[in-house]
């Protein structure tokens, strides 16, 4: 059975295995996309994963609203299998976070 996922959900997420410079391990993801999005029978999920590495990267903005320092990783969008989500992380995140994350999300993939 695959979770029920919603926009701007945290879940604790499987990414291996890894392959060339993708973000391996058990990490926090955030789930990106529309509620349609989330709703798709294809059992896919859009999320962005997060560290808590610093690299002071202005695609990687800073979560304000976890209690350690975690940062979201937008130039790792990637879609996955709802399968590879193992469990809610009990973060949740504040309007400026996921402003900060859509801008950047914005500059990354709007080919206006």
């Amino acid at each position: 059975m695959t979770p029920e996922i919603a926009p701007w959900d945290m879940w604790w997420t499987n990414f291996d295995p890894q392959v060339g410079r993708e973000q391996a391990g058990l990490r926090p993801a955030i789930i990106v996309g529309t509620a349609l999005a989330c709703q798709l029978p294809n059992q896919l999920a859009f999320v962005v994963p997060c560290t808590t590495t610093d690299r002071q990267l202005p695609f990687h903005p800073q979560v304000t609203s976890l209690e350690r320092p975690t940062f979201a990783m937008c130039d790792q969008l990637k879609s996955i299998s709802r399968k590879r989500l193992v469990r809610r992380h009990p973060g949740h995140l504040q309007p400026d976070d996921i402003a900060s994350i859509r801008f950047v999300l914005r500059q990354m993939i709007d080919t206006r």
